[in-house]
């Protein structure tokens, strides 16, 4: 079985707003194995991106002529993805990228009468770079372009097949109902992005071979020096008249000199500098003596993280707790009635105050959410439990690296699984994100028939957990130091004065 595919699209609208600079920022950053440039056809940006990623493959069919408007890629066992090969028996994930949508029945004939071949053992990705969903505001309802050739095409094939789609927003996701020869099938559509609609976005898909997609979508505007604490377009564009470029341009000048640039105070130099070498570096950078967690036995931190059926929840479906003092994984799911949040939370709780009432409590932004609806859920249906639960030790790793600014990190957000890639945390790649999760439950909780993959969310929950372990256990370790500069140096490529406590 291949490994998990993981696809930067760069959509043909976001790059005409982005510099040079930013998207081989981004580029580094995602380090993807295939880059699809949805939109219009433009031959500007695709030449940009292959300039950019010249050993990475790029995806613009948008350009093609004759023969080639179908383009297919695979990604095998082992190795790179590349342009695939006739084979008799081929195996891994297949991309399959056509010009425009009208082409599909051409590539649907193609694959009924085997003059193209995917693997079986994997799944297959259709992409389409500018497939929009038809809305009709009169009717209220939606339409698939081409959805009688992706019906031929997913019932053709053996693996699962999921369609891309260009004119999508890089978070959209719906499996759509579909038919061919009156049976019916289910055929994923997830988003690539190049949408008019919101902020210019970057997305990075991880494609599984069992056909899901997960997207990580940021703003073109986080990556090259607006990716800076403190750096908006206007502090931008005074950096790049000063002759910054990238943010290692930004590391190599003396503080001293960032504050003669117009509208750039002292704190913000600092800050920016620092940041700046955070982000070459790929190390935190932590700011004070203060610690993330105390812990009553010398234990550390219990991690914890839990999936609910949406941002204002009415059930707590899953609690996951990582023990790194064990390295011991345990979950409570609930799998039988959603209707009633009190069993699930009762076994976690029971087995929580009966184990481990000393431990103390680690998340990833859970004063702003895992806290808030465990203490709201126990005093609705467990409030016997609700005292020993305020006596617990808990901490939230977000609030003190980020709100609270005792760190500086090197992810282009600073939600977790960016924090932990830029940490370099190796994903579990389950192909799943919260809103994914969420959904997932909501359809269990209309029908019961549609049960999600309790495995694979299980696993999705328990990779939020150890990623948290890894972003707590960098900070740990990071060097302290604060941000001032002694005024000397800075353009040698070092810190300029970064003093150690």
């Amino acid at each position: 079985m291949a490994d998990p595919l993981d696809l930067l699209t760069l959509p043909e609208a976001a790059l005409g707003r982005a510099s040079p600079p930013a998207v081989r920022d981004a580029l580094d950053y995602f380090a993807p194995d295939l880059v699809a440039v949805p939109g219009e056809r433009d031959p500007t940006a695709h030449a940009a991106v292959r300039d950019a990623a010249p050993t990475v493959p790029v995806l613009h069919p948008q350009l093609a002529r004759g023969g080639r408007r179908v383009r297919q890629y695979r990604r095998g066992s082992n190795g790179p993805l590349a342009e695939a090969a006739p084979e008799p028996n081929p195996t891994g994930i297949d991309v399959l990228a056509v010009q425009k949508a009208g082409l599909l029945p051409q590539l649907a004939d193609e694959l009924v009468d085997d003059e193209r071949e995917t693997a079986s053992d994997a799944a297959t990705f259709v992409v389409v770079p500018r497939l929009d969903v038809e809305w009709d505001a009169t009717t209220l309802s939606a339409a698939l372009p081409g959805a009688a050739s992706l019906a031929r095409i997913a019932v053709t094939l053996s693996e699962s097949v999921t369609v891309l789609a260009g004119g999508q927003p890089a978070d959209y996701y719906h499996e759509w109902a579909l038919e061919h020869d009156g049976e019916p099938l289910s055929v994923p559509v997830a988003g690539l992005g190049a949408t008019e609609r919101g902020d210019a976005t970057f997305a990075q898909l991880t494609c599984t071979p069992g056909g899901s997609v997960a997207a990580e979508a940021v703003s073109a505007s986080n990556f090259g020096l607006q990716a800076l604490s403190g750096v908006g377009p206007a502090t931008a564009d005074r950096l790049r008249e000063r002759g910054c470029r990238t943010t290692e341009d930004v590391r190599d000048v003396a503080i001293r000199d960032l504050v003669d640039l117009p509208g750039i105070g002292r704190d913000t130099a600092e800050r920016m500098h620092a940041h700046a070498e955070v982000i070459t570096s790929g190390e935190p950078l932590v700011t004070t003596n203060q610690t993330p967690v105390k812990s009553r036995d010398g234990r550390p931190p219990l991690c914890l993280d839990i999936e609910t059926d949406g941002l204002t929840p009415t059930i707590i479906w899953q609690f996951g707790v990582y023990d790194p003092a064990t390295d011991d994984y345990r979950s409570f799911v609930e799998s039988e009635d959603p209707a009633d949040p009190e069993p699930v939370l009762s076994a976690f709780m029971t087995w929580f105050l009966a184990n481990h009432s000393e431990r103390s409590v680690l998340t990833w932004n859970g004063y702003g959410f895992d806290y808030r609806y465990i203490e709201q859920f126990l005093r609705q249906h467990l409030p016997e439990y609700a005292a020993a639960w305020e006596e617990v030790w808990t901490y939230d790793l977000y609030k003190w690296a980020v709100k609270d600014g005792n760190a500086l990190l090197p992810g282009r957000t600073n939600k977790l699984d960016h924090v932990a890639r830029a940490l370099g945390y190796d994903s579990a790649g389950t192909g799943l994100t919260g809103a994914q999760t969420a959904a997932a439950y909501q359809a269990f909780m209309r029908d019961p028939a549609n049960e999600p993959d309790w495995e694979r969310h299980r696993a999705y929950c328990e990779d939020d957990c150890r990623a948290l372990w890894h972003v707590y256990e960098e900070i740990t370790q990071a060097t302290r130091r604060d941000t001032t500069d002694s005024g000397t140096g800075g353009a040698d490529g070092t810190q300029a004065g970064l003093t150690d406590f």
